[in-house]
């Protein structure tokens, strides 16, 4: 059925074709007469969509019409039609080329004859462009292309009179410029723009109706006719915007911005330029630097080229971070770089305020006011004294110092004062809530009545024997110098300075032990305050009562970090406040640069205030170190120029009297030498501090002191090692006796506190033996390596009544060389000086390196170890020559080592209050122990010594009346000197008194030493008598002492007591051997 339709549909056009067929070839032919011409036809190229065609039908023969013809016409691929009449019309023909056929058949024959002709009814046009709708050029190259030829009227053209293209704006066409690109269809023209203007729009259209096409139809302008041609000389801009929020603050009265952010939402970058750009945004992001992180294209809104996005990723917790755009590589659409914009710097910061809460005072204060520090990591905003949580107190101040800095005074209503900042009680610039802050707990006070009385009793007992031991010195040292003695001044020089200079040592050491440790008893630690002058660390003359009352003071300066350091490029911030954004004067605050941002979080930690009430006190280094070195300089300088004053009155005195020069304790360097070993744990302590500190010029002074403080103990030792070890300047020598024995309870004292040998140091230069009272401090009461001198002495505990015998010989005494052991142990002992030096060396530098960190252990183990080993060495190697000396050292050392110990306990154990208050009780009574030793030992040296300038050597009421006068001699004339000196040579003389130097000056040309003639007389009177005390040796620098302190001598002792001398036949012998004795012991004075 399908095809059948199909062939259905297409019989109709075929049986006509036949038909035509069939008629051609009945009818047609070449030979046909029959004519057909057309009268009227459309023109060859049409402009109008209508046709009208007259044609004739004839004979050719004859010229007559066909009067039976029939005429069939036919348009293009229609089907024919009668056009009998010889007329036919045409209307709404298509665009495009047709044919029109006429067909004649009848008798005579059958003729067709066709027309072709072309309808062209669209107007000729013209196509105006440019390489760019933008430019910024003075010269842009135009383009016009016609739709077809234009050539009638003229076609296009192009002189200075006339232009086919018309320019309307500030520009102009060039006719010399044009050219022909394609003969009657494309042209291009120069159009020049004017340079007076910066931007603008020049119109470029095709004129009217100024040419034909070959259909005649008229030049007609459409829109592609005319050309918009922008141009703009002007900068393209471009802004860099985020979503991050800002802030505007006030800094020192300027308005700045600051873009601060937590949210990584937040964290897109926008760019906006005044002009649309040609770059795509992946081409953009090569010309992006990002300080921080990385930057991501997003594909969105471009607004027309006019804007790109972006997005930070792997951006730190807490970062600032800067985007830079290399805006030259980009250009705008009229070709113009992109001019460089500012950098945008944000704030990421996700981090949390930590806040730390401290005091400058001691967590246990006895003052009520007590200064507070709030110290932020960094700034924050919206704080003040009702975000914090007190009990135990109140405020009675609160400033901000800065953002990030504030200080306060609490006043004290109980025993505990507690402060605390809690959680989200404020907020950073970035919108981070703080976290909670430490718990802040300070123990208020009063001072124990008996640490005060301690302290002050010690304090006052100290100055007073510092004075009598000062008086007896000047004194003695006055009549040395003006002659009145002639007996050598080491008996008279020695005791009470050097035991004066051990007791200032130990004061020393425990007011040191105040920093050992945070948990020290309230007992002890202000007893330890009390006695703080030894070292010395005292407040200074121009600070306040209260070491922080700074801060009540409301108009406390606020300086800024930029007039500390200028020239560094930084801004200084000094007070913030956020203003209010709706202000019109806010709108266009300066942003903060880079290193304004860490300026900002910083600069806030680092200004003076903030400096001058850390948290800590060591961070205040310069003043603890201006306490040490002023009152140092101080106390040291004023004793050095009484030193001056006192030695400067002597040496004139003794110049007017012609005497040789004698100056007894006051020669320099002695008192010198023991200010610089006071000096040293004072000198450590405050460069310590300083290294501490941390700053520059804190580091550099601080180890120059503590360079100088190594110089002067590696000069001890240089000058034990070579002097002394080595013999090269010193000699001891000990006198040993043999074959002596000994009660049990006298081996127990030489086993604790050494045997109590006689010794003498001496100058191997005689020339320079002054040098033994200049530099005596560092050994003169030490025992060294010894040189024996030996005495045999027969007999022992059993045969008292037969006596113990002297050998009379010639060989009786004689030099011995000391076994090496005892050599070896010579040799340690002398360098016990130097070992006490560096203990109390190391406790000044514990004392200013952990100052504040004293819940270490370190240096409590540090010290009390170098104590516990001195302690060892004091009890092993029994330095010390008198056995008195030996046991007031030890106990001494003792008390040290308890103390230290006690402190460790306490770092190790969490004593109740009442634990801690019985460990301070006995602290307290291990230094009354230890002074009351040091202070009876001191007493008895000074009345001893006061005895020995009577004229006796017995009366304590004379030798201080000598005393006085020898004060007195200071002050009076040399005339008033000689009389008393006559005078009071006689009644030494009755009083058969000590020589003085009338006397001496004889004895002097003998040619035997005075002192050498007074130990013979006095030997042999001692010998003389049946019952005898002990001997006393005026002229050695170590004393014969009674009683417990003598008892038994040992084996190289060289006196025996006086029920010796009973058991003895012959006492000429006997005083022989004690002279040969001792003039072999002092031979080398």
């Amino acid at each position: 059925m399908m095809g059948l339709r199909r062939r259905g549909q297409w019989l109709p056009p075929l049986l006509s074709w036949v038909a035509i067929v069939v008629a051609f070839g009945t009818f047609g032919g070449a030979g046909s007469e029959i004519s057909l011409r057309f009268v009227k036809t459309p023109r060859q190229i049409s402009a109008f969509d209508s046709a009208a065609f007259e044609f004739e039908v004839f004979d050719e023969t004859s010229g007559a019409a066909c009067s039976d013809c029939v005429v069939r016409c036919k348009l293009d691929n229609n089907s024919y039609s009668d056009c009998n009449t010889g007329r036919i019309n045409y209307s709404r023909l298509s665009e495009g080329d047709h044919m029109f056929e006429a067909c004649v058949s009848g008798s005579l024959g059958l003729r067709c004859d066709s027309y072709n002709w072309t309808i062209d009814t669209v107007p000729p046009t013209a196509y105006v462009s440019a390489p760019m709708p933008f430019t910024k050029e003075s010269n842009v190259s135009v383009n016009i292309l016609f739709s077809e030829p234009c050539t009638g009227g003229g076609g296009f053209r192009c002189s200075p009179d006339y232009c086919s293209l018309l320019v309307y704006g500030a520009g102009h066409v060039f006719p010399a410029s044009l050219k022909v690109l394609q003969p009657d269809l494309e042209f291009s023209v120069h159009v020049g723009i004017s340079t007076d203007i910066q931007y603008g729009r020049l119109v470029l259209v095709m004129d009217k109706n100024f040419c034909t096409d070959g259909a005649g139809n008229t030049f007609t302008r459409k829109l592609n006719s005319r050309f918009f041609l922008h141009f703009d000389r002007r900068p393209v801009f471009m802004n860099i915007r985020t979503r991050i929020p800002h802030k505007l603050l006030e800094f020192d009265g300027n308005i700045r911005r600051v873009d601060a952010t937590n949210n990584k939402r937040d964290l897109r970058i926008y760019l906006y330029f005044s002009e649309p750009i040609l770059n795509s945004s992946v081409q953009v992001l090569s010309a992006l630097r990002a300080s921080s992180g990385f930057l991501l294209p997003i594909n969105g809104s471009t607004r027309g080229n006019r804007r790109l996005e972006y997005k930070v990723i792997g951006v730190s917790s807490m970062d600032v971070v800067t985007i830079n755009c290399a805006a030259s590589s980009i250009l705008s659409r009229q070709g113009t770089p992109v001019s460089a914009s500012d950098p945008f710097t944000f704030l990421y910061d996700v981090q949390r305020p930590v806040v730390r809460l401290g005091t400058t005072a001691d967590l246990r204060t006895r003052e009520r006011n007590i200064p507070v520090v709030i110290k932020f990591l960094k700034p924050v905003f919206y704080f003040n004294s009702s975000s914090l949580l007190i009990s135990g107190g109140h405020f009675v101040s609160f400033r901000e110092v800065s953002k990030s800095i504030y200080t306060g005074i609490i006043q004290a209503d109980d025993g505990i004062v507690s402060l605390e900042v809690p959680e989200n009680s404020t907020e950073d610039i970035a919108g981070n809530k703080n976290l909670a802050s430490n718990h802040l707990r300070v123990r208020h006070y009063s001072v124990p009545i008996l640490s005060a009385m301690v302290s002050t009793i010690a304090t006052a007992t100290f100055a007073a024997t510092a004075m009598a031991a000062a008086f007896l010195t000047v004194t003695t040292a006055s009549l040395l110098s003006s002659g009145v003695f002639s007996r050598p001044t080491t008996c008279l020089i020695l005791e009470p300075t050097k035991n004066l200079v051990r007791i200032a040592c130990h004061i020393q050491v425990f007011a040191l032990s105040k920093w050992l440790t945070a948990v020290m008893p309230i007992e002890y630690y202000e007893f330890a305050r009390g006695i703080e002058w030894s070292i010395p660390y005292i407040n200074l003359p121009w600070e306040s009562e209260g070491m922080d009352s700074f801060l009540k003071d409301s108009s406390f300066p606020v300086v800024t970090y930029s007039e500390l350091s200028e020239g560094n490029g930084l801004n200084s911030f000094g007070p913030m406040t956020i203003v209010n954004g709706d202000s019109k004067t806010t709108l266009y605050g300066k942003p903060l640069s880079p290193t304004e941002y860490w300026a900002f979080l910083e600069n806030q930690n680092m200004k003076p205030e903030a400096e001058f009430i850390m948290t800590s006190q060591s961070s205040d280094v310069w003043k603890y170190f201006g306490r040490n070195m002023f009152w140092l300089a101080v106390i040291g300088g004023g004793l050095i120029a009484l030193h001056v004053i006192f030695f400067l009155i002597l040496r004139l005195r003794r110049r007017c009297l012609e005497k040789k020069n004698e100056f007894g304790a006051l020669v320099c360097p002695r008192l010198e030498i023991f200010l610089l070993l006071l000096a040293l744990p004072s000198i450590c302590q405050a460069s310590s501090t300083l290294i501490r500190g941390r700053s520059t010029t804190g580091i550099t002074i601080g180890i120059i002191l503590l360079g100088i403080a190594t110089s002067l103990l590696i000069s001890l030792f240089l000058f034990l090692s070579i002097g002394i070890t080595l013999g090269k300047l010193l000699q001891y020598k000990e006198v040993h006796q043999e074959g002596q024995e000994f009660h049990w309870y006298n081996e127990v004292v030489r086993i604790f506190l050494g045997p109590g040998k006689r010794g003498q140091w001496t100058w191997r230069d005689q020339s320079n033996s002054i040098n033994l009272a200049r530099f005596g401090p560092l050994f003169e009461d030490l025992r060294g390596p010894p040189k024996y001198m030996l005495s045999q002495i027969s007999g022992g505990i059993g045969n008292s009544n037969k006596g113990d015998r002297i050998i009379a010989s010639e060989d009786e005494n004689e030099d011995a060389e000391a076994p090496f052991i005892q050599k070896l142990f010579g040799i340690l002992r002398i360098y016990y000086t130097l070992l006490e030096s560096a203990k109390r060396v190391s406790f000044g530098i514990v004392a200013g390196a952990y100052y504040k960190e004293n819940s270490s252990k370190v240096p409590t183990l540090v010290v009390l170890s170098i104590t516990s080993f001195q302690l060892f060495f004091l009890v092993l190697k029994k330095p010390f020559i008198k056995k008195k000396v030996q046991l007031v050292e030890i106990i001494s050392v003792m008390s040290e080592v308890g103390v230290l110990g006690l402190c460790l306990v306490l770092l190790e154990n969490d004593l109740s209050d009442a634990g801690q208050r019985r460990v301070g009780y006995s602290m307290l009574a291990l230094f009354v122990f230890s002074f009351l030793t040091q202070m009876i030992n001191e007493w008895y040296a000074l009345y001893k010594q006061t005895v020995r300038l009577s004229s006796g050597g017995n009366s304590f009421f004379h030798g201080f009346k000598t005393a006085v006068i020898g004060l007195m001699l200071l002050v009076l004339p040399s005339n008033l000197l000689k009389d008393w000196r006559e005078e009071f040579d006689s009644n030494q003389g009755e009083g058969g008194g000590l020589p003085f130097s009338s006397s001496g000056e004889q004895q002097r040309s003998s040619g035997e030493r005075p002192w050498l003639r007074q130990l013979r007389e006095l030997a042999k009177a001692s010998f003389s008598k049946d019952h005898g005390g002990t001997v006393t040796d005026p002229s050695s620098s170590r004393n014969w002492s009674g009683g417990f302190w003598s008892g038994k001598r040992s084996r190289s002792s060289s006196v025996t007591s006086s029920t010796d001398f009973k058991a003895k036949g012959d006492m000429k012998a006997k005083s022989k051997g004690l002279y040969n004795d001792l003039e072999l012991i002092f031979s080398s004075k």
